[in-house]
């Protein structure tokens, strides 16, 4: 079984034995990596992976044949290959020539920054072996790690600092640069040269994001200076949103909230870019919120948009789809649609709110029909027991709804009732106070 931990494992050993290594801590990210929905000169989707062997048979192509040779060609395959034949057509990164480079498939856009999150997929192997030492391919997730923080091998570093998004390139490392003359044992043995072939997946530059930290306090109160990071910042968590990372999207785009109100505007100019800026941070976060099933938190996050959109209407509206708002959806759906009166998703989420608007009061008439008009009538509560069940079930059956809300009016009984369905059915009974107000919901539990 290939390990996929030899690289950082030897990080570890280099913060003992040498100087190249500081105790600046570690930062992973191994949340799944998922398309970016944004347009790129150069097409590629992380679900269209290599494995080893397709990584493998892709560089083993003839770019490392002899040119002198005219007879029948000798193909070179990194499985026994020579370094000192690779090193032949490879570049030097450093002035000893202790890593070397070849790029097997050019990248596009920038060099990836000093201090940036890369997120890689590799294969790192020794000399004349078959069998690859470690591979991110073997368990088939690439690895996130923050540059500049000695996670991984010095030579590694230098050379994954060198790429652009999409490149795949091959190292040669030295010892020097490598695992050293201790090596890693069992499995590096002292004073190995080192070949890893790395594919540059993505990264996140979050080199401006930082320097608002760099901020003195009373620069964060001036709108002038955060202006700046704080635009990086939702670059770097819309990256995140775009590889499905919620969680840490979320964690980004508060931390722009909190930047953003903190400062004191000098005139109404500022005033409206901060809005612009505030008003895509809530937006974005609310959508976050939803897209991690909380919809509470995306309604109180949507309610404080500065500058209301069809997009934010459209999102507000379904969060309170999601826990049974159905008259306060259709409200905000409807705003947006207003707005946008074009657009598809918006109309299909009012029709969508209206069926199950229709379908609620429906069940909730049949209730009141049977409910008890006083203790002295006789107890018939079939057809009421009938459409509370029917409820809880269309509260079950419905993806989009966590939650719904009970009208007022039902007695002690009529809601024991309600109760002894819903735990049938395995809902549970949630009472929430707001603005003084109680209201009781059947929803879905969280278990």
């Amino acid at each position: 079984m290939v390990r996929c931990c030899v690289p950082w494992c030897a990080a570890l050993r280099f913060q003992v034995f040498s100087d190249l290594i500081t105790p600046d801590g570690i930062t992973f990210d191994l949340e799944e990596e998922i398309e970016n929905d944004e347009e790129e000169d150069f097409g590629y989707s992380p679900h269209v992976q290599f494995s080893n062997e397709d990584m493998l048979n892709m560089l083993n192509m003839n770019d490392f044949d002899d040119d002198n040779e005219d007879d029948e060609k000798e193909t070179v395959s990194l499985c026994g290959i020579s370094f000192s034949k690779l090193k032949l057509k490879m570049t030097s990164l450093t002035e000893d020539e202790k890593v070397m480079k070849f790029v097997k498939q050019k990248g596009v856009g920038e060099v990836i920054p000093s201090n940036a999150h890369a997120t890689v997929h590799y294969i790192g192997y020794f000399e004349y072996r078959d069998e690859p030492f470690d591979s991110t391919y073997s368990c088939g997730k690439p690895r996130s790690l923050r540059l500049g923080q000695n996670i991984v091998i010095p030579g590694l570093e230098i050379g994954i600092r060198s790429m652009q998004k999409h490149e795949i390139a091959i190292f040669v490392i030295h010892p020097d640069f490598a695992f050293g003359a201790l090596g890693c044992l069992p499995r590096i043995p002292p004073n190995e040269e080192v070949a890893f072939v790395v594919h540059l997946l993505d990264f996140i530059d979050d080199g401006c994001a930082a320097t608002y930290q760099s901020l003195l306090p009373e620069e964060k109160q001036l709108f002038n200076c955060v202006a700046k990071p704080v635009t990086h910042m939702l670059v770097t968590a819309k990256s995140y949103f775009t590889k499905y990372n919620y969680k840490q999207a979320i964690r980004e785009y508060k931390k722009i909230i909190d930047c953003l109100e903190n400062v004191k505007l000098k005139d109404e100019a500022e005033e409206i870019e901060m809005n612009k800026l505030l008003t895509r941070a809530y937006v974005n976060l609310g959508i976050c919120f939803n897209k991690q099933n909380m919809p509470t938190r995306a309604c109180m996050a949507l309610r404080r948009v500065p500058n209301p959109t069809a997009k934010s209407y459209y999102h507000f509206g379904k969060a309170l789809l999601n826990i049974g708002e159905y008259n306060d959806a259709m409200k905000e759906l409807q705003k947006g649609y207003a707005l946008d009166p074009q657009n598809e998703t918006i109309r299909k989420a009012i029709q969508t709110t209206n069926v199950k608007q229709r379908k609620y009061l429906d069940i909730e008439k049949r209730m009141y029909k049977n409910c008890f008009k006083s203790k002295e009538e006789q107890i018939k509560m079939t057809e009421f027991r009938k459409a509370a069940r029917e409820m809880c079930e269309n509260l079950i059956n419905s993806s989009d709804v966590i939650r719904q809300s009970l009208s007022e009016g039902f007695t002690k009984e009529e809601h024991e009732i309600i109760h002894e369905e819903a735990a049938i059915l395995g809902l549970d009974v949630v009472t929430s106070t707001r603005y003084g107000k109680e209201t009781v919901y059947l929803q879905k539990s969280k278990s």
